[in-house]
């Protein structure tokens, strides 16, 4: 009797432990499940926001190239125009298709809108290559277009906006999902303990290999997480960027343009005496008429013509200075051993002759000798930081100035350049990385793109430049440098 109660209650102990392994294995079904589409979610949610952010890319280089072929008439301009033309029909079918995600915000309206933007583009640049410039200028002036741009970037921001948080949210879920997982686990470690203790040490070894598959899939959320934050903190800082940056060049670009303007009215006004003493046909012409005229030859159009044409170098230099920038971001970098030391030495002696003319000395203090990198890049940063260290010397001051390069972590490099030049101000400490923005009196030629072209430079191999300076003692620029370019974009890839 015993020993068939003692089977049975094992018979009993065997069929409630299979039914709890039973409703484990379901329960572990379910969630793998839901983590699975989970992170398809999250996926989708990616590719709605990449759609989108590249979507209104596309559009804004639409409006880039369209405005730049107004002003200037340049093909070139058509170019960036096409290309972007291209990309925007594939976006937008990819974010009214996508299925799994939330899709976009307004998507009637915001195709209506792309269309029309498209259409006013088109038939801007129409006007203007059939000769009618001022009818396609006239029909930006009307607005339009701005308004359609700006509701189609509230729609995409709120599009992007609302990704990221389903997002957030998705990984908040993935993670309860591992918090039930490991919940099951203990629960079925401590069943099967009770219940067969011969399997023991399977169950145990089953136990030790799913735990370290749950520790994988934390490294893996917490990895992602992290990325999301990072790429995320990265896209907001990269718009604040582009919309700083537009406004600095639709400022400094009107500028010319306007004093062009004025100076073609100047050139209307002047013609006018002109064409009464030229036209008169044999008929008298008055003494102030004749005075009128001449001076209008004499003073008045040569005046106006060099304002017009200082002007349009103006808007030629500010051209050639955003070109430049944008090929240095599009560049393919090239990862190499670079040897810091005679990097700098090279470059400390194309300037070494500017030195000594101040009566000043440079010396170096290296404590990193190599790392892999843009070499290009270095140079021209490196180049640019000692050709200002001279340009903005102090006068009556023999300059000194030392380059640094220096560990910073495991993972970086700094590379400082000091001098004791006449300093920035503090206020100014931030806009001197702005394109064509500068700093102290305008007595040193220039356009202002020297170190908004080095901070494009240290973003674009993963680095930084940062600045400390006191106006009239000198300025430390310090090039924050990784110490392995091939790390960097292996994870940009990823």
């Amino acid at each position: 009797m015993t020993i068939r109660i003692g089977r049975d209650t094992t018979t009993w102990l065997f069929l409630l432990g299979a039914v709890l392994i039973a409703l484990l294995a379901a329960s572990a079904t379910y969630i793998s499940i839901r983590a699975d589409r989970t992170f398809q979610a999250i996926v989708e949610e990616r590719a709605t926001r990449r759609h989108a952010a590249d979507l209104l890319s596309a559009l804004q280089d639409i409006e880039i190239g369209q405005r730049g072929y107004l002003i200037t008439l340049d093909p070139t301009f058509l170019e960036p125009y096409e290309a972007a033309l291209a990309r925007i029909q594939p976006e937008l079918t990819a974010l009214e298709s996508n299925e799994t995600s939330a899709g976009i915000v307004g998507g009637e309206e915001l195709s209506g809108l792309v269309r029309r933007r498209l259409e006013i583009a088109a038939e801007t640049i129409t006007q203007a290559q059939a000769g009618a410039v001022e009818a396609g200028r006239a029909i930006v002036a009307r607005g339009e277009g701005r308004a359609a741009m700006d509701r189609i970037r509230e729609l995409l921001t709120e599009t992007i906006d609302r990704s990221d948080a389903r997002n957030v949210q998705a990984i908040d879920v993935q993670h309860r999902l591992n918090q039930r997982l490991q919940l099951l686990s203990a629960v079925g470690g401590v069943a099967a303990l009770l219940l067969i203790g011969a399997a023991v040490l399977v169950l145990r070894r089953q136990i030790a290999a799913l735990r370290r598959a749950e520790e994988d899939m934390r490294r893996l959320n917490a990895t992602l997480e992290e990325r999301v934050e990072q790429r995320t903190v990265d896209l907001i800082a990269a718009n604040q960027e582009v919309q700083r940056f537009a406004y600095i060049v639709t400022h400094d670009l009107r500028a010319p343009l306007v004093n062009i303007m004025g100076f073609t009215s100047e050139l209307e006004a002047a013609l006018k005496p002109l064409q009464a003493y030229v036209l008169a046909d044999g008929a008298p012409v008055s003494e102030s008429d004749i005075r009128d005229a001449r001076t209008a030859a004499a003073e008045d159009l040569p005046e106006a013509l060099e304002f017009i044409r200082s002007s349009t170098r103006k808007m030629d230099g500010l051209i050639n200075a955003i070109l430049k920038i944008s090929r240095d971001g599009r560049r393919e970098l090239r990862p190499v051993p670079v040897d810091l030391e005679a990097l700098v030495r090279q470059s400390l002696d194309s300037v070494q002759h500017q030195i000594a003319e101040t009566g000043g000395e440079a010396d170096l203090s290296l404590k990193v000798s190599r790392i892999v990198s843009d070499r290009l890049s270095l140079e021209q940063a490196l180049g640019n930081l000692l050709d200002n260290a001279v340009k903005y010397s102090k006068p009556g001051r023999p300059l000194k100035l030392s380059v640094t390069v220096r560990p910073e972590g495991r993972r970086m490099v700094a590379i400082e350049v000091t001098d004791n030049g006449r300093g920035i101000r503090a206020e100014d400490h931030g806009r001197v990385f702005d394109l064509f923005r500068r700093s102290g009196a305008q007595d040193k030629p220039g356009e202002g793109i020297g170190l908004a072209h080095v901070r494009t430079l240290m973003r674009n191999i993963g680095g930084e430049i940062t600045l400390r300076s006191v106006e009239g003692e000198g300025a430390t620029f310090t090039l924050h440098v990784p110490t392995d370019l091939r790390r960097v974009l292996d994870e940009v890839k990823a």
